[in-house]
């Protein structure tokens, strides 16, 4: 007789069932009454005086370390409060309902050292909680796209706001935050572009023209500056009066420089392509095209000399050449294109651009590290490049790039130069 066996059993075992994921529910109105309380218990003293508010800004800070609050949910809520006085709702206002903060970075004084009271508190809470820095980011984003719900005057303090957070380095991301003023609604109306005129007017109050420039290119911003001009006033011209008449020369200077460089990349290309035709385009036509685009795009015979030169050392071969090959070669080159290089090596500027540009081409270059002197040299005896400009680099004007061993290689032609201008003076005489 068969009998069905036991299965065995887990004596004193208890089964854990999975927990489901409760979810609490989001209450940023009773966030934003707790930091408007804390603010309100904290305040010190009386007055509106910059001391006074950083003294009530401080103690409220204070109040916050205390407090048992969600700063990682709340986060946004914690800065709208400082900034706006309250929650915002969308479109950047802020919700009625509900206790507001007394002072708040947009009901305060537009001045600089009033502002700069918040950002210190600001760098205080990113200070301790660094994970803030993301909440005060999205809330950066938020009010730079709602700027044409606000009057002039709460722009110039966002901006003021803005521009001190990027300078005393909370760690703000400039690529999050930036980029958000370039909306089609607001750019039509001129608001990101007076909203950009005052930033960089506060940023450029206290830091170098060479910290803004690394802070557009981080925010991808360093090229597209007409872009914050509304469409029928997107022009150079335009651009240069704007900032001109708003005291920011540097930018204007900037601006034109990069705008340069991209004419000078084109001009490069131009001059490369004809020169690789079959055969090259005579001399003449590459001086006229170069004179084309100098008289298009305003460029200086400066930065053409050094183009030219750079796409020249292109169509002269170095991989397998020693360097008496490469000396010939560069010889045969600037004797084919001296007129070229003349017509724009025509000052002492521009001279000593060009022997820049070759000391520069020469250290990039381990092939043609041996035939620098030997070009200058060229470049004398095709008087492209005078006596005065080469005893000017050699003395002073030099790149630092591999100077010391391009001085010591030039030594010689120099103390030539030198004693032919001595028996110069002594025939004079």
């Amino acid at each position: 007789m068969s009998s069905k066996e036991e299965k065995p059993t887990l004596a004193g075992a208890q089964i854990k069932t999975r927990k489901r994921n409760i979810a609490v529910p989001l209450d940023p109105a009773s966030f934003a009454t707790a930091v408007v309380d804390i603010f309100d218990d904290a305040k010190e003293v009386e007055g509106n005086d910059q001391s006074s508010l950083e003294k009530n800004l401080q103690a409220g800070v204070k109040g916050l370390d205390s407090a048992e609050l969600d700063f990682s949910r709340y986060g946004e809520t914690l800065f709208e409060v400082l900034f706006a006085g309250g929650r915002m709702a969308a479109g950047g206002n802020v919700v009625e309902e509900g206790r507001h903060l007394a002072t708040s970075v947009m009901n305060t004084s537009p001045d600089r050292a009033t502002v700069m009271s918040f950002v210190k508190i600001f760098q205080n809470l990113v200070r301790r909680r660094p994970f803030l820095i993301k909440a005060l980011e999205n809330t950066l984003v938020k009010l730079l796209r709602s700027l044409d719900f606000y009057s002039p005057d709460v722009w110039k303090k966002l901006a003021i706001a803005t521009s001190r957070i990027f300078a005393n380095k909370l760690g703000v991301l400039p690529d999050r935050v930036l980029p958000a003023l370039l909306h089609d609604r607001t750019i039509a109306k001129g608001t990101p572009l007076d909203f950009i005129t005052e930033f960089f007017q506060d940023y450029l109050s206290t830091e170098p023209i060479d910290d803004l420039v690394v802070l557009l290119r981080k925010a991808r911003l360093d090229e597209r500056l007409l872009d914050f001009f509304p469409p029928q006033k997107r022009s150079l011209p335009e651009l240069d009066a704007h900032f001109q008449a708003a005291g920011l020369k540097p930018v204007v200077d900037y601006t034109k420089k990069k705008v340069a460089e991209v004419h000078l990349e084109e001009l490069k290309a131009s001059m490369t392509e004809m020169l690789a035709a079959d055969p090259p385009f005579p001399v003449a036509e590459l001086i006229s095209a170069a004179k084309a685009k100098k008289a298009e795009w305003q460029l200086l015979d400066a930065d053409i000399v050094k183009t030219i030169w750079v796409v020249l050392v292109g169509t002269v071969p170095t991989t397998g050449k020693n360097v008496q090959q490469i000396k010939v070669a560069m010889l045969k080159t600037v004797k084919t294109y001296s007129k070229l290089l003349n017509t724009f090596a025509n000052s002492a500027r521009a001279e000593a651009s060009l022997i820049n540009q070759v000391q520069i081409s020469c250290y990039e270059d381990s092939k043609m590290l041996k035939v620098f002197a030997d070009i200058v040299r060229i470049l004398y005896d095709q008087e492209i490049a005078g006596e005065d400009t080469i005893l000017y680099w050699y003395k002073k004007g030099s790149q630092p790039k591999g100077r010391q061993v391009f001085q010591r290689d030039l030594e010689p032609f120099v103390k030539w130069l030198e004693e032919a201008e001595e028996e110069g003076d002594e025939d004079d005489d």
